[in-house]
């Protein structure tokens, strides 16, 4: 095993010297801090390399000959079980050098609050809100950490960053579809905004539509509402059904469409009755989401609902959210703009337009009730993410 030592100004510059120069299998051997930064240690197994090597030659061999001797299945036998062999070597450094990966994150951690424990601590406060790590990291990059009002700054930049649908979708009227996974709260969300719209127009003027043939009393549900308000309920089946009712219903001021609730890994999404194509691309899809998702799924439903081309987003269960950093960070990052929020069951009192500084107060106001997730772990987390993608 051959040694070599790196020398770099912080952790993260001598993580990527290393990959560069000794690929991915490297393993970190030791680190010490010095008067110009850091130094590490690391090492490339050999051995763990010739496998690397040899595994695809040998299947390349294999190939190449149907049908071995007799005389020679005792030597291949033998080749595999040394195979075998360095092939769990490579394994345990793979442990190794995660064991070493984990112990580096923490140095890394103690290293940058170090230096910079201004900007460190903007950050913690960021991720406590349940801001993403890479979002965090930008907010602060250009802010003075030093001045008293950097954390006045860092909020001000979220609420000029986050985006907010300035017309209400009830006033502005048209072909309005919310869209998203089961269980978000679609069909009552439905049944707030046409309750308003009764409210503030004529039932005449407003239809609802529900393409949900799969879950069990979705049109019971959503009939039960519209007979309250008195408006009618139509049922599609198809894309031709569509077609067809849209024209005859062409001239109500506003016809909401409930879709059938699909995971977004589900392939049935691509089939969706409302998605954006030619002679469709007049219906407005928002994408209803639930405030209490982690923000790792909440990416994973934005961009596989993307495919059905997004007008908006409504945030539903607001009152069980513990964070609302993670919503914040997902409509940034995806400039997908925020029509209303909708916490609680009642009908139509709890829905509210947004306005940025007021879902910018709720989230800080989560963020200092929320415990389950300490500043120092939270950072921990995103420093070790930080390495592992230098990597």
């Amino acid at each position: 095993m051959k040694l070599k030592r790196y020398l770099a100004p912080n952790m993260r510059k001598a993580m990527i010297l290393v990959r560069d120069e000794l690929g991915d299998d490297a393993v970190i051997m030791s680190t010490r801090n010095t008067d110009d930064g850091v130094e590490v240690v690391a090492a490339i197994d050999p051995e763990a390399q010739q496998f690397k090597e040899e595994v695809p030659a040998q299947g390349q061999a294999r190939s190449s000959y149907q049908s071995p001797e007799p005389d020679m299945q005792y030597s291949a036998g033998a080749a595999v079980q040394s195979n075998t062999e360095i092939a769990k070597m490579a394994d345990e450094l793979k442990a190794v050098k995660q064991m070493l990966e984990n112990q580096l994150s923490g140095l890394a951690w103690n290293q940058t609050e170090t230096q910079d424990p201004n900007k460190i601590h903007l950050i913690k406060r960021l991720v406590k809100l349940g801001i993403g790590w890479d979002l965090a990291q930008r907010l602060v990059s250009d802010i003075n950490a030093n001045n008293d009002q950097a954390w006045s700054e860092v909020l001000a930049s979220i609420e000029a960053m986050l985006p907010v649908d300035e017309k209400d979708i009830i006033e502005s009227g048209g072909i309005v579809a919310l869209v998203g996974p089961t269980g978000v709260g679609k069909t009552t969300t439905i049944a707030k905004m046409a309750s308003r719209f009764v409210m503030r127009n004529s039932s005449n003027q407003i239809a609802l539509v529900t393409t949900d043939c799969y879950k069990i009393g979705a049109q019971a549900q959503l009939k039960t509402f519209a007979d309250l308000m008195g408006v009618p309920v139509h049922v599609v089946n198809s894309e031709g059904e569509m077609y067809s009712l849209l024209s005859s219903l062409a001239t109500k001021k506003l016809i909401l469409i409930d879709t059938a609730g699909i995971s977004q890994k589900d392939i049935l999404l691509t089939q969706q009755l409302t998605k954006q194509k030619a002679g469709l691309n007049h219906i407005r899809n928002y994408l209803v989401m639930s405030a209490a998702t982690q923000l790792s799924v909440m990416k994973d439903i934005v961009r596989s609902f993307e495919q059905v081309g997004l007008k908006g987003c409504i945030l539903t269960k607001v009152d069980e959210a513990l964070q609302l950093g993670n919503i914040l960070t997902v409509l940034i990052e995806n400039q997908l703009p925020l029509s209303y929020l909708s916490g609680g069951q009642r009908v139509p009192e709890d829905l509210e337009p947004v306005k940025a500084r007021d879902l910018l107060d709720k989230a800080m106001v989560l963020g200092h009730q929320n415990q389950h997730l300490k500043e120092d772990e939270a950072f921990r987390m995103g420093m070790g993410k930080e390495i592992s993608d230098a990597q």
